[in-house]
C-alpha cells in the first residue's frame, strides 16, 4: 500500500471548520483521510460514510448536510484532489531518478570492472 499524506494547512482549516463543533470536525477529518488514502469516498453508501465519519445513524444524518458543504456533488474535496495529483507526480519523479540513479551507478561498476579497479 502506498503511503498517503493529508496535508492540512492548519490556518486555513481552523478558518474554515470554526463552526464545526468537535464531533463535526473529527467527522470531517475522518472523511479527508479516507479520501486521502482511497482517492473517493462511498458517497452512495450513508452506511458506509457513517462509519469512515465515526458517527452513529442519527448523528450522521444530522452532520451529513454541514459536512457535505466541503465537498463537490460527488463527495470530491478540491484541495485532497490537488494534493494527492502533487504526491503522485513527486512519487514519479522520485522513481525516475532512482532508476537513473541505478543505471548510472551500474554503468560506473561496468566501467570500473572493465579497466580492472574493481
Amino acid at each position: 500500500m502506498k503511503r498517503r499524506y493529508l496535508n492540512i494547512e492548519i490556518g486555513p482549516y481552523l478558518r474554515d471548520t470554526q463552526k464545526l463543533s468537535a464531533m463535526q470536525s473529527g467527522a470531517y477529518l475522518h472523511l479527508l483521510m479516507h479520501y486521502a488514502v482511497h482517492g473517493e469516498l462511498p458517497h452512495e453508501d450513508d452506511a458506509a460514510m457513517r462509519m469512515i465519519a465515526r458517527l452513529d445513524q442519527q448523528q450522521w444524518r444530522r452532520t451529513k448536510p454541514v459536512l457535505a458543504k466541503f465537498f463537490d456533488a460527488h463527495w470530491h474535496n478540491p484541495r485532497a484532489d490537488r494534493d494527492r495529483m502533487k504526491q503522485e507526480r513527486i512519487a514519479v519523479l522520485r522513481a525516475l531518478a532512482g532508476q537513473a540513479g541505478g543505471r548510472s551507478s551500474g554503468m560506473s561498476r561496468r566501467a570500473r570492472s572493465r579497466l580492472g579497479d574493481n
